[in-house]
């Protein structure tokens, strides 16, 4: 039986498993993980609309049926495999680090610290987003539009300070349905802070302190032998926007080549017109596309219930 050791429990974590188990039966799973739990970050526009409870976002891994969770962290990559906070050195057949980014800034990207923004927003007659690094947490805007469409009587605005170029057409192409909001977008820093505003800094995302030193390839290969790196700082060593969407993409792709390699022998993956391989200002302007012109997470309570009874419910 092959196995699977996937570092990381967030987003592309748990989707790179559920891709995974749904297509092999006979493959094994790990997941490594500190936390008990993991995070449905993407639902947090959706509980400042109030369709579901900061409680509903956290899925318990103790009860997982198909993949085991490992309690244990990461703490270093080698060739004989990923070692562990514990001491321990665990390897599969692949080893996927999933891992996200370093993030530097306020917290409202994880479901305490959104919890705890939303009870200081209410009270609030001002929020205002500051932007002024390379690589925003873009999840800002969702919470942006969620803080504007439950309270629309509070002034909402975005301060564009600063950001990588690769941000720029992004924030422009998100204008029109901040302005349809009524939320403000500027590149002027905000006025002088009144105590009663709250000013958000925007955390700007840093490669992974786990990552340093390793590259990675066309299928996010990395130097050391089938161990793999996906998520926002794979991303971000590509040369692409690390963007939530981005993420995904690369788990699917990624089981997409280890579940034909189990099956087949060899690594074969669906290459589309969007993939970065072929064309990266395509596949950026895909992304774009898919930000900013689907239904708001705020308003997409259906897609909580596909991730916790179909992809989180598959493992």
């Amino acid at each position: 039986m092959k196995s699977v050791v996937i570092a990381g429990g967030g987003i592309s974590g748990v989707y790179l498993a559920h891709k995974i188990v749904t297509a092999l039966d006979d493959v094994k799973v790990y997941l490594v993980d500190p936390k008990p739990y993991h995070e449905f970050v993407m639902g947090i526009p959706m509980a400042f609309a109030g369709l579901v409870k900061f409680d509903d976002l956290r899925m318990s891994l103790d009860s997982l049926k198909r993949v085991e969770h490992v309690r244990d962290e990461v703490v270093d990559v080698r060739e004989s495999g990923l070692k562990l906070a514990s001491g321990e050195v665990i390897r599969g057949d692949y080893n996927v680090l999933a891992v996200g980014a370093f993030k530097i800034g306020d917290d409202f990207y994880s479901v305490e610290g959104a919890e705890a923004f939303y009870r200081a927003a209410e009270t609030a007659p001002a929020v205002r987003f500051i932007i002024d690094e390379l690589y925003p947490v873009m999840g800002f805007g969702e919470i942006a539009m969620a803080v504007k469409s439950l309270w629309p009587q509070k002034e909402v605005s975005i301060h564009l300070v600063y950001v990588h170029p690769d941000y720029k057409w992004l924030f422009e192409a998100f204008s029109a349905q901040m302005a349809k909001l009524g939320i403000s977008l500027s590149e002027e820093p905000p006025p002088t802070e009144d105590k009663a505003e709250i000013h958000v800094v925007v955390p700007e995302l840093n490669p992974h302190p786990l990552t340093k030193g390793l590259k990675v390839g066309p299928l996010f290969e990395t130097q050391y032998d089938r161990t793999y790196l996906i998520g926002d700082t794979s991303l971000m060593k590509l040369g692409l926007p690390p963007l939530g969407w981005g993420a995904i993409w690369q788990a699917s792709v990624l089981a997409q080549a280890i579940v034909s390699d189990i099956k087949e022998g060899a690594a074969e993956v669906e290459v589309d017109e969007w993939t970065y391989m072929k064309d990266p200002d395509k596949f950026k302007q895909y992304l774009t596309y898919r930000m900013t012109k689907g239904v708001p997470l705020v308003h997409l309570r259906g897609l909580y219930d596909l991730w916790r009874t179909k992809i989180f419910g598959s493992l």
